[in-house]
């Protein structure tokens, strides 16, 4: 798969969009932007890439009818797709069901 493709879950029903903001900065993710509908995280070198480079990830976190709405991506252009970003979008997911 090419480009910027993201990874997208609905977690319903989920905890709490300011508890998932806790767990997200305890899973070593920095909050770029915050207000009370959604959020969005950074994290450096989360997933293997070519040559041994490192690709940083970015989750974006929003609050749906029934709980929130997830959304990883690789933070840049991307030419291939190992399935990282799906499982990584799954783990993810575990942590932040009610």
């Amino acid at each position: 798969m090419l480009g910027w493709k993201a990874a997208e879950r609905r977690i319903e029903p989920s905890i709490p969009l300011e508890q998932a903001k806790v767990i997200m900065k305890e899973a070593g993710f920095i909050e770029h932007v915050s207000n009370p509908e959604h959020a969005i995280f950074k994290r450096a070198g989360t997933q293997a890439a070519l040559k041994g480079e490192k690709f940083t990830i970015e989750v974006a976190l929003a609050k749906s009818e029934s709980g929130l709405f997830l959304q990883a991506r690789y933070d840049t252009f991307v030419l291939f797709d190992t399935g990282d970003l799906e499982k990584f979008a799954d783990e993810l997911v575990s942590k932040l069901k009610a």
